[in-house]
This record gives C-alpha cells, sequence and structure tokens, in this order.
C-alpha cells in the first residue's frame, strides 16, 4: 500500500500546483515530494530515534478500529493518522509519506505571507528554501503531527493578513476552524497565533482611524498584549508547578541543556526567559555537539544565525506592511519565549522550532531574493552587472522580467 498512498501524493500535489500556476513551484516540488518518500520509506525507519511515534501509532490504530484514544493533541491527530490507515492500510510508513505530501504545500501560505510583508520581492527562493531547508526536511517527513501543525499554522496566519491587508471579513471567518483545529492539534500554537492576530487587529484599527504608527506607540500597543499573552500561559497552559515539572521531564536525555534549573516564582520565570529564548532558538552550541545527530542539529543552529541575520537586516533596510510584520513579530517572539521556558532539550527543540525558522525565512525574504539572484547570475540565468547602479538596475531587470514570465505563465 505504500505505492498506492505513493501515487495519491504524487497526483495531489501536481494538481494542486497546476491550480497554482507556478512553474518552479511544480518542479521542485515534485522533487520535494520524492525526496520526503524516500526519507519515510528508506531513513525513517532506520533513524536511532523513535520520538513519540508509538503513542500516535497506537491512538491512530484506536480511531481505525472506532475506538477513542487517551490525549487530546493526540486523538486529535490520530483522527487524521486513523484515516489513512484505514484507506492505504496500517503502516507507519503511509503516514509520514502524507506528512511528506503535507510539508510540500508549505511554500503556499509562506510565500502569501512574504508578499504581503514587503513590495518587489522575488519568491523563487524562498519556495527552495521551504521545501528543502535540511531538519524542517527530515522532521517533517516523520509520522507524527509536525507536518499537519505547521501548515495550519501558516494557513491561519495567511488567513489573518488576507482578511485584514484585504479587508475581507468572509475570509476572516474561515480563520475560526482553522484555529480551532490547529488548537486540537498544537495548543500553545494556536494561544501564540491568537495573540499575534490580536496585535495586528489593533494595529490595523489604529491605522484605519489615520493615527500615525510610530515605534513608540506600536511599543505602547504590544505591552498590555504581552501582559495578556503571560496571562494566556500561566492560566491556561500551565500553572507555576507544571511548568517545573516540565522543566524537569525535558531536561532528560543526550541532548539536555540548562539541566537542574528550578523556578522558584514567576519573576524568576520572567528574568530568565530571555536568555531560555536564545537557547531554545540557537542550540546546540558547539560543545553541545556529541554525535552525528547532533552535529546535524547544529547545521540547523549555523542556517538560524544567518537567517536571523537577514530578517533583522531586511526589515531595518527594507519598507514593510506593518500590520503583518506586528503579526510575525509577535508570533516569533512571545512563540520562542514560551517554549524556551520549558524546552531543555535541543533533540526536541529543533522540531518545536520549525515555524519560526520559517519565520525568519519570510522576514529575511529581500535579502534571499538577493541570494537567489547571485545563484541565477552564477548559473548564466541574468548576466552579471558591476556597480551599485547596476546591480540596482539589475535587480530591478529580474524582478520584472520574473513578474513578467508569472503573467505569461497565467494565462496559458
Amino acid at each position: 500500500m505504500v505505492i498506492a498512498v505513493t501515487i495519491f501524493s504524487f497526483i495531489a500535489f501536481i494538481y494542486i500546483a497546476h491550480l497554482v500556476k507556478d512553474e518552479l513551484y511544480l518542479k521542485l516540488g515534485i522533487v520535494a515530494l520524492l525526496g520526503h518518500v524516500i526519507v519515510a520509506v528508506g531513513v525513517v525507519p532506520n533513524i536511532p530515534y523513535t520520538w513519540d511515534f508509538g503513542q500516535f501509532d497506537r491512538a491512530a490504530q484506536a480511531v481505525a478500529t472506532g475506538n477513542l484514544p487517551d490525549g487530546s493533541t493526540v486523538a486529535s491527530f490520530a483522527a487524521v493518522q486513523g484515516l489513512v490507515y484505514a484507506i492505504f492500510g496500517h503502516d507507519q510508513t503511509n503516514i509520514a509519506i502524507v506528512s511528506g505530501l503535507i510539508a510540500v504545500f508549505l511554500p503556499l501560505p509562506i510565500r502569501y505571507l512574504a508578499r504581503n510583508l514587503y513590495d518587489n520581492i522575488s519568491l523563487d527562493g524562498i519556495t527552495a528554501i521551504v521545501l528543502f531547508l535540511p531538519i524542517p526536511f527530515l522532521m517533517l517527513s516523520l509520522p507524527m503531527r509536525d507536518s499537519v501543525s505547521v501548515f495550519l499554522f501558516f494557513s491561519l496566519l495567511a488567513l489573518t493578513v488576507r482578511s485584514i491587508s484585504d479587508r475581507e471579513p468572509l475570509v476572516g471567518l474561515l480563520t475560526v476552524p482553522v484555529w480551532g483545529m490547529l488548537y486540537l492539534v498544537r495548543p500553545e500554537l494556536a494561544l501564540v497565533s491568537l495573540l499575534a492576530i490580536l496585535a495586528a487587529a489593533t494595529v490595523a484599527v489604529v491605522q484605519m482611524i489615520n493615527i500615525d504608527l510610530s515605534l513608540r506607540s506600536i511599543v505602547a500597543v504590544l505591552v498590555p498584549i504581552g501582559a495578556i499573552g503571560f496571562g494566556l500561559f500561566a492560566e491556561l497552559l500551565y500553572s507555576f508547578e507544571r511548568v517545573n515539572a516540565e522543566l524537569s521531564y525535558r531536561a532528560t536525555g543526550g541532548a539536555v541543556y540548562l539541566e537542574g534549573i528550578q523556578y522558584s516564582s514567576w519573576f524568576d520565570f520572567l528574568l530568565a526567559a530571555p536568555a531560555r529564548a536564545i537557547y531554545f532558538q540557537f542550540t546546540p552550541f558547539p560543545l553541545h555537539v556529541e554525535s552525528l545527530f547532533h552535529a546535524l542539529t547544529f547545521s540547523g543552529t549555523l542556517i538560524a544565525i544567518v537567517l536571523f541575520i537577514g530578517a533583522i537586516r531586511s526589515l531595518h533596510h527594507r519598507d514593510y506592511e506593518t500590520t503583518t510584520a506586528v503579526l510575525l513579530i509577535v508570533v516569533y517572539l512571545a512563540g520562542v519565549t514560551g517554549y524556551g521556558a520549558i524546552n531543555s532539550n535541543f533533540g526536541t527543540g529543533v522540531r518545536h522550532r520549525i515555524v519560526f525558522d520559517f519565520i525568519l525565512v519570510i522576514a529575511a525574504a529581500p535579502v534571499i531574493s538577493r541570494w537567489e539572484l547571485l545563484v541565477r547570475e552564477w548559473l548564466g540565468v541574468v548576466p552579471r552587472h558591476r556597480g551599485e547602479h547596476d546591480e540596482q538596475q539589475r535587480e530591478t531587470q529580474e524582478l520584472d522580467g520574473h513578474v513578467q514570465a508569472r503573467r505569461e505563465y497565467s494565462n496559458e
């Protein structure tokens, strides 16, 4: 039945890609999907780590046989995994291939967010990075809920931007069921996204009444929203006792950092939050590397550092859409702070920070567009130019040609 689910995945992707009418996305997506199938069939069964494979597998079998498993988030994804089992048979490779299929759809909402954040940028580089970023590529092929939760998360953000930027309330209504599905699978991401949506909506309302938004006024809007976020974290997700229990539980295994730390008060929690957020986003550090998997994870850290610098540089030097920027910045800061506060294991952290790595990709879109242009020059697709004036003209010509090609293709 692995052959059947593979054929289904390719047909489904090709159909959706033709609707999108982006030839490069179609070609890259086919290669990426083939890679996910190879990972699902040849790599996943042989890796020495199983994360929560067995837990999700048992829950999916229960759903497939008409029973209800324990655990709300496990049961929610088990509905998807159980359906795959019911159609294609009980084999974890089947759900891994479907996870890969969902992963190749990720560039669609991510490119939409980048297009709304910045004007006049090429999106092909973003497409390639989202499809082939090494750590997410592996993690989104695992037979767990990560592909579904990441896709729902970015779909929710894209729908939010569409409803606010284009003032389409009917699109805004679609965010409700998508948010509900995300909450069932990843409640912490759902609450973080709710906080970001509140911040973006507040900024949009302020802009609608023609109030000039300075950096100071944006900060003034975000401070009370941050307080609300802390309240949601403390009251709905984790009590103080549960925070310390989670710290102890997650500080186990061979990929541990900051072990033995416990909070004595919420003030300690807030004081440690910035440092723990940095650890969450950028571990493992070089001294943490003790195995091949650690080395692979460290390569992801190096990529994250480059993307982070590119994101800061892009936001500093380029004009951006304020509402979209606020949405993404609040999601990023609240997310890495919340996850970092309780995470003490970079083996688990690399899965949880996939969404935040992709947010850095969106924020770094102008820098990535420049990288794409350099690659095109190296391949001889566009001519080389010298000098700052020629460089700016080259970028303009490339972008104009890129847009024109898209228009011609869309009329076919």
